[in-house]
């Protein structure tokens, strides 16, 4: 844009647009946004003046991004095609936004006419349009949009991140590894969303960051600053060895950031003793005190449950053990437990079986995908039973991970816990004993279970004690002894069990 009348009214333009108010409908502002947005690479516009229209346009995208969010908690997956693009298209403008502060930030290393703090303060503008992009991506089950990668860790570079600074820039990029490293497409939408919350400098502030990745150990992440990729984990894939000569590697450690999500563990769970004790309703309440730092959208259970996970996964990578083998077949899948528990009470099928396909299997587990569109609500946690035709037993799952690469289109990964099962109601010392819940009787599962075991709803283990019925033509009720959780989602609970010899 050479003409100085054309950039003139090029920057009047787009002054008037951020000057009125946002459109209702998001695609109009995008539409204009993708409008106005060659103007912010224009020369000519003095440093000081492109800022502030970086940071105007910033602020309107993230409204943007703002107004959208709500949409996606609210959604079952897959989303809805327009949805779908929507945030395909949003996700694209925040990048595109945020690649304009990286040329800022550039810019200002290149003349050294910026201070190190101001590049600083740039480079985190920058990474929190990232941070939000990859949050509304997860969000929707998405892939991590292109380039997004390649565009945080060249932020970090260009201010030095690597180098151990505590600074506003440096959180925003270590809060983008940490959610990389817990599996986010294991998580619901409210657990990812409480996760970007929840993760700020006391629990950041730990982390290990360092411009060397020949440190050994289960925890360590490994990072090509150069690539458009996610940290990789140095248990499953070793460092390039041309990495590792010309020093181009960093390594990430999140085992001391697990430590501290155990202080956190001990405060929740203190917390909800004494609200206990005090007879109030265990719910989030005990949790609104200001001293705790948690933010809203989960329940304590589920923001136990969730802690631990994250827990687990940062104090050592999970490796697969099994070889997965590609495949290419129809299954009948049901979803949810309480449609499972129906379907093994003997209730009618219809509505409460879908066909999918196995993309891929091993002894622990499958790869599936839908094959004619999902009209049930699926999440992470979730239990699903399958089985390949009529009349074979129904195998028991649980969906480790979601992901929607199309519209309408969801594969999920499964995790097998059981290859049969029963349907029985359970009860538990306490009010819940006179409410039984439905759960799944499993059985023995050597060598990943000794014991036979239960899938119940979340929330339903609450003693060591607790009574099952079962209905099969004559009624069996037994009194067992729980031998604690071995799983806990959002949606279930799993725990072995034995009969108990001595009932009171």
């Amino acid at each position: 844009m050479d003409d100085p009348r054309a950039l003139s009214d090029a920057l009047q333009a787009l002054s008037d647009w951020l000057g009125g108010e946002p459109a209702d409908d998001p695609a109009a502002d995008l539409v204009a946004l993708k409008r106005h947005m060659p103007i912010l690479a224009a020369p000519g516009i003095a440093a000081e003046r492109k800022q502030v229209l970086v940071d105007e346009v910033s602020e309107r995208v993230m409204d943007l991004a703002e107004r959208l969010r709500p949409q996606l908690l609210a959604a079952h997956l897959p989303l809805a095609a327009t949805v779908f693009e929507l945030t395909e298209q949003v996700c694209v403008a925040l990048l595109d936004v945020a690649g304009a502060y990286a040329e800022l930030v550039d810019a200002g290393r290149r003349s050294l006419l910026r201070a190190s703090a101001a590049r600083q303060t740039l480079a985190a503008s920058a990474l929190g349009l990232v941070t939000e992009a990859c949050a509304l991506s997860g969000l929707a089950a998405m892939q991590t949009p292109a380039g997004c990668w390649r565009l945080a860790h060249r932020l970090a570079s260009a201010v030095d991140l690597a180098a151990g600074e505590a600074s506003v820039a440096r959180t925003a990029y270590l809060r983008l590894l940490a959610v990389a490293v817990s599996q986010p497409e294991g998580l619901t939408a409210r657990e990812l969303a409480w996760l970007f919350d929840f993760l700020d400098e006391r629990v950041l502030a730990v982390a290990l960051l360092a411009p060397d990745a020949a440190t050994e150990g289960g925890a360590v992440w490994w990072i090509d600053p150069g690539a458009d990729a996610p940290p990789v984990a140095l248990a499953r894939r070793a460092v390039p060895a041309e990495l590792l000569a010309e020093g181009r590697a960093w390594a990430f450690n999140p085992r001391a950031m697990a430590q501290k999500l155990s202080e956190c563990i001990d405060w929740v769970t203190a917390h909800m003793t004494a609200a206990e004790l005090a007879g109030s309703s265990c719910d989030i309440e005990p949790l609104a005190a200001e001293e705790g730092g948690f933010p809203a959208g989960l329940a304590p259970l589920e923001m136990l449950a969730l802690l631990r996970r994250l827990r687990m996964h940062w104090m050592a990578t999970p490796v697969r053990e099994q070889p997965r083998r590609a495949q290419q077949y129809v299954i009948q899948v049901s979803v949810g437990l309480k449609t499972v528990w129906e379907l093994g009470c003997g209730l009618r099928e219809q509505g409460r079986v879908h066909e999918w396909v196995v993309l891929n299997e091993s002894p622990g587990g499958y790869a599936i995908m839908s094959a004619a569109g999902v009209d049930c609500e699926v999440e992470a946690g979730s239990a699903v039973a399958l089985r390949r035709e009529h009349g074979q037993p129904w195998s028991v799952c649980v969906v480790r991970w979601v992901r929607s690469e199309h519209p309408g289109q969801l594969e999920l990964g499964l995790q097998l816990i059981g290859p049969s099962f029963q349907s029985v109601k359970v009860g538990f010392r306490g009010t819940a004993a006179l409410h039984p819940s439905p759960a799944l009787s499993l059985p023995v599962m050597e060598p990943v279970r000794r014991h036979p075991a239960m899938l119940a709803l979340a929330g339903t283990y609450a003693s060591r004690r607790f009574v099952f019925v079962r209905d099969l033509g004559h009624v069996y009720v037994a009194q067992a002894r729980a031998l604690g959780l071995d799983m806990q989602t959002p949606s279930v609970e799993l725990f072995q069990y034995e009969i108990d010899p001595y009932p009171i």
